[in-house]
C-alpha cells in the first residue's frame, strides 16, 4: 500500500576445497572478520557493458545491449501469485493476459522472496536499487520514527523524493529531529561497517539517462515527486509559479497540487527533446514556458551534471499528446474530447478527490488501466525506458462501472465478487497493454519486460480450514478459461469475520504487564520499538519491556482460541543487523522490533484501552510486515531479449504458502520447499542491467539470476557459480536460511530469563561474531559474483566458497538448536 502511515584459484580436488571453506567460514566467525570483503572493490571490473552501451549511443541514442530497444518495468502492489484461500483462484490466476504473456515469452519464478520488514516503500526501493534496506536508507516500513538529540522521536515517512532529506512528519518537528538523507546510503552493511549518513544513495535512472535513455516513472516509488510541502519549493524553486500555487491553495490536502506536479516524472537523458522541447502555460502566466528542471544528484558517484527532467502530469501530459483532442494511435484512444489524457477504458484521468481536473489519480489507487496508458503514452512519445507501480486487487478500488463494488467493503476477501470484477477488470487492461504495443512494434523481440509485487500478505480473517470460514466452504469466487475470467460462486464472510485484530500494544503492556516505559511505535504487524532516550539493548529498562512484549495475549477468533501470544519473534539491534534493518543512520534504528502473529496489527493508541485492548477491524484484512511465509513469498517475470522461455520455473499456484489452514500464518519461508531458483528482490536489479548492458556505480546485494538467462557471458556459466549464488542467497537474504536460524535464536535469547542475564549475553555475543562473519563473506562472494557478472571475470575458489557458506549456515543452526 502506498500510504506513509499504514497501514549474494581454483583450489585442486574436493578435499581442498572443503577444507579451505570451512577454513574461511570458521576464521571469519572466531575472529569476528574485522570487516566485511569485497571482491569487486579490490579486483579491477572491466565496464564493458556501460562502454558498450555507450558506444551504441551514439549511433542511435538510447543504447542497450542484447538487441534491447526499450525496458517496461511494472511493480505491483501486494499482486499474489499464489492462492490465499486454495480453492480460490490468485490474482494472477486472475489475470491470464499478464500471466500467459510472462510465461508464453520469458521465465516466471514463483520462488522469489522479500527483504525485511516487507512493506512497499523496503520492497520495492530494493527492486529498483538491487540494494537491502540497510543500505539503500529504507529497511522498515512505510514510515518510521527518528531518534531526536534529546531523545524524543519524530516520525517520518518512506515515502519522499529521491534526494530529500528525512520526511519529517510530525506537526511540529523537534528542534534536533533528523535532517540527514531520507535515501541514505552504506556502501556496505552498516552495522558492521559504521559509515557517515550524509550521503544519497546513487538513484535508478541513472545508467539509463547516461546511456542516452529517457526514463519515465509512473507512481514509481521516490523517483517522482512525493510530497508537495518539501518536493515543489526543493525541485521548482521557492519563488517558482508551482510554489506560487502551493502557497496560493488553502486546503491542507492539496489536492490540484499534487494533481499538477506529484506522482509522474520523466527523467532526460542529456539533449533529450522530450524535456527540451516541453512548454506549459505556469501557474499564474498567460503564455507558455519551458518546464524542464535540472536533474539534480549532488552524491551521484561520477558526478550527474547537465541532466534535466520533467515533473507532474500538468508537464509530461502536453508531451504526450493532451491539448490535442481525440487523439488516437494506431486505433487506440490516447485523448478524449476534451484534449485529456485517458486511460484504456477511455475514462479521463483526473485527480484523486477532484472532479474535471486532469491530473495523476494518486498513489493509493492507481489502477492498471491508468498507469498502463500512461506507460503507452510515455512508450509512444520516444521514452524508451518506463517503470509503473499498479495498486492491489484486494482493497476496493472503486473503479468507473464496475457495478459489484458500487456498495463492496474497503477489504475485499478472497473470492469476493468485487474483487473479482477488479481482476476482470485488470485482466482486460492487460490486455489491450500487450496488443497496442505490438502495434506499436514493441515486444519481447525488441523489449525487456519485468513485472513483480512487492510483497505477499496475509489474509487475516474467515479462510478454508480457520475456525471460522467463508461460505459455502468451498467457494471459489471465478473459474478461469485460456484468457478468459468468469464469476462463480462467490465466497461471503460472516459479520465480523474478516478483518485484521487491531491491538493497543501499549493499553495491552500496561493492562496485562503493569508496563507503561515510555517509547514509541511504528505501528504495523511488525511494529518496531523506540524506547524513549534511546537506551542500549542490554539495559533493565530494555529488557523488561522485551519480557512484557514477549509475553502479550489476546483472544483470535481466526484460530479459534481464547489467548494466544501474539507475538512470534522478538528481534535485538544484532538480530536486525542480519535481517538488513540496521540503518546507516543510527537515529533510526529500533530499540528492538517484534514480528507479530500476522492476523494482528499493533499501535500506540495510549496506556488507557477504551473498551477492549484487541479486536477486529473490518476496513483492513490484509497484513504484512511478519515473517510468514505467505507474506515474505513474492514473484517475478521476465521476457524480453537474453530470458530464456522457460515458463514458469517454479510451484504452481495451487502450491505455494497461504493464509489458510490452522498453520495459518505460522509457516516461514526457510520451511517451505518451493520449487524453481530461489531469488529474492535484490537480484531483479542486476539482472536487469546486466541483460540491458549496463551497470550500477555500487555493488549489488542481489546477483543476476543465471537460471534465466538464455546466453550467460563465460564467468557466469563457469562450473559451480550457480550454486555458489544459490548459497549466497540463503546466506544474506533476509528470510534465508542463515536469518531464519538467528531470529530463532535471538528471540529464544531475548525472552530468556536466566540470572544475570546470562543467556541473553552468550547468545547474543555469538549472533554477533556470526553476523560479522555473514557480511564478511557475503561481501566477498557478492563481490565475485558481480565481478563475473558485469566484468566477466572468472571466480577462484568457488567451491571453497561455497564450503564456507554452508559452514557459516550450519553454525547458525547450531546456535539456534541449543539457544
Amino acid at each position: 500500500m502506498r500510504d506513509q502511515h499504514q497501514r549474494g584459484r581454483r583450489l585442486s580436488g574436493a578435499r581442498r576445497a572443503t577444507a579451505a571453506g570451512a577454513a574461511v567460514a570458521s576464521a571469519l566467525f572466531i575472529a569476528g572478520a574485522a570487516a566485511p570483503a569485497s571482491a569487486s572493490a579490490v579486483r579491477p571490473q572491466a565496464r564493458v557493458g556501460a562502454a558498450r552501451a555507450a558506444a551504441h549511443n551514439t549511433a542511435t541514442g538510447c543504447g542497450l545491449g542484447h538487441g534491447i530497444k526499450h525496458v517496461i518495468e511494472i511493480g505491483f502492489d501486494n499482486t499474489h501469485f499464489y492462492r490465499d484461500n486454495p480453492n480460490v483462484p490468485s490474482d494472477l490466476e486472475m489475470m491470464p493476459n499478464l500471466l500467459h504473456f510472462i510465461e508464453h515469452h520469458g521465465t516466471m519464478l514463483s520462488n522469489n522472496h522479500t527483504p525485511m520488514i516487507a512493506h512497499t516503500a523496503d520492497d520495492l526501493l530494493t527492486t529498483f536499487t538491487g540494494l537491502y534496506g540497510d543500505r539503500a536508507g529504507m529497511p522498515v516500513s512505510n514510515s518510521y520514527q527518528a531518534y531526536n538529540t534529546d531523545g524524543s522521536t519524530d516520525p517520518a515517512g518512506s515515502f519522499a523524493y529521491w534526494t530529500d532529506p528525512v520526511f519529517d512528519t510530525a506537526l511540529t518537528p523537534n528542534a534536533g529531529h533528523d535532517t540527514n538523507p531520507s535515501m541514505v546510503y552504506a556502501a556496505a552493511p552498516p552495522a558492521t561497517t559504521p559509515t557517515s549518513p550524509a550521503t544519497i544513495t546513487p538513484a535508478p535512472w541513472v545508467p539509463f539517462t547516461r546511456a542516452g535513455c529517457d526514463v519515465g516513472n509512473v507512481s514509481t516509488v521516490n523517483q517522482v515527486l512525493e510530497n508537495t510541502g518539501v518536493d515543489i519549493p526543493k525541485v521548482f524553486g521557492p519563488t517558482s509559479p508551482e510554489a506560487a500555487q502551493l502557497a496560493a491553495d488553502s486546503d491542507k490536502y492539496k489536492d490540484p497540487e499534487t494533481a499538477d506536479y506529484v506522482g509522474l516524472a520523466v527523467h532526460c537523458a542529456q539533449g533529450s527533446a522530450f524535456c527540451a522541447d516541453a512548454q506549459a502555460v505556469k501557474y499564474g502566466q498567460t503564455s507558455p514556458s519551458a518546464t524542464e528542471v535540472p536533474d539534480l544528484l549532488p552524491n551521484e558517484p561520477g558526478g550527474y551534471t547537465g541532466y534535466e527532467a520533467l515533473f507532474g502530469h500538468r508537464y509530461i501530459a502536453p508531451q504526450l499528446g493532451a491539448g490535442t483532442t481525440n487523439l488516437t494511435h494506431h486505433g487506440y484512444q490516447v485523448t478524449n474530447s476534451a484534449g485529456n489524457l485517458v486511460d484504456l477504458n477511455g475514462n479521463e484521468i483526473d485527480g484523486a478527490f477532484l472532479t474535471n481536473h486532469p491530473g495523476f489519480p494518486g498513489f493509493g489507487g492507481i489502477n492498471a488501466s491508468q498507469t498502463l496508458a500512461y506507460m503507452a503514452d510515455l512508450l509512444e512519445s520516444g521514452v524508451p525506458v518506463v517503470n509503473g507501480y499498479i495498486a492491489d486487487l484486494h482493497g476496493n478500488e472503486f473503479i468507473p462501472g464496475l457495478s459489484a463494488c458500487a456498495s463492496a467493503p474497503d477489504a475485499l476477501g478472497s473470492g469476493d465478487p468485487c474483487y473479482v470484477a477488479q481482476a476482470q477488470y485488470y485482466n482486460q487492461a492487460f490486455g489491450a497493454f500487450f496488443k497496442r504495443l505490438a502495434k506499436d512494434g514493441i515486444t519481447s523481440k525488441n523489449t525487456l519486460f519485468v513485472f513483480s509485487s512487492d510483497e505477499g500478505d496475509h489474509e487475516a480473517g474467515a479462510n478454508a480450514g480457520r475456525a471460522i470460514q467463508p461460505t459455502p466452504a468451498s467457494c471459489d469466487g471465478a473459474k478461469v478459461s485460456g484468457n478468459t475470467v468468469t464469476p462463480d460462486v462467490a465466497c461471503t464472510y460472516p459479520s465480523g469475520s474478516f478483518g485484521e485484530l487491531d491491538g493497543n500494544i501499549t493499553g495491552l503492556l500496561a493492562t496485562e504487564k503493569g508496563d507503561t516505559t515510555p517509547l514509541t511505535l511504528e505501528n504495523d504487524t511488525a511494529p518496531e520499538f523506540y524506547v524513549k532516550g534511546n537506551p542500549g539493548p542490554d539495559t533493565t529498562t530494555v529488557r523488561t519491556l522485551e519480557h512484557d512484549v514477549a509475553g502479550l495475549t489476546a483472544a483470535n477468533p481466526y484460530a479459534g482460541t481464547t489467548s494466544q501470544l501474539i507475538a512470534n519473534y522478538l528481534v535485538d539491534p544484532t538480530e536486525e543487523a542480519i535481517l538488513h534493518m540496521v540503518n546507516a543512520d543510527p537515529a533510526r534504528t529500533p530499540t528492538f522490533a517484534m514480528f507479530a502473529k500476522p492476523d494482528y496489527y499493533l499501535y500506540n493508541g495510549g496506556t488507557t484501552c477504551t473498551g477492549p485492548c484487541v479486536g477486529p477491524n473490518t476496513g483492513f484484512a490484509w497484513d504484512h510486515g511478519a515473517y510468514a511465509a505467505e507474506i515474505n513469498t513474492n514473484w517475478v517475470g521476465f521476457a524480453g531479449p537474453g530470458v530464456s522461455h522457460l515458463g514458469l520455473d517454479g510451484s504452481p499456484a495451487d502450491a505455494g504458502p497461504n493464509s489458510a489452514g490452522p498453520d495459518s500464518g505460522q509457516i516461514t519461508v526457510a520451511q517451505t520447499h518451493l520449487k524453481g531458483p530461489w531469488t529474492d528482490e535484490t537480484d531483479i536489479r542486476p539482472t536487469i542491467l546486466y541483460l540491458a548492458g549496463l551497470r550500477d556505480d555500487y555493488e549489488h546485494d542481489g546477483r543476476v539470476i543465471t537460471q534465466i538467462l538464455d546466453h550467460p557471458n563465460h564467468a557466469l556459466r563457469a562450473p559451480g557459480v550457480t550454486a555458489l549464488g544459490e548459497c549466497y542467497k540463503q546466506l544474506n537474504a533476509s528470510v534465508g536460511k542463515f536469518a531464519a536460524y538467528t531470529l530463532t535464536a535471538d528471540t529464544a535469547a531475548v525472552e530468556s530469563t536466566s540470572t544475570g542475564d546470562a543467556t541473553y549475553l552468550r547468545v547474543d555475543s555469538a549472533l554477533r561474531r556470526l553476523e560479522v562473519a555473514r557480511d564478511g563473506l557475503a561481501g566477498l562472494i557478492k563481490g565475485e559474483l558481480e565481478a563475473a557478472a558485469f566484468g566477466d571475470v572468472r571466480i577462484s575458489h568457488v567451491r571453497a566458497q561455497i564450503v564456507g557458506c554452508r559452514v557459516l549456515i550450519d553454525i547458525a543452526r547450531f546456535v539456534a538448536h541449543h539457544s
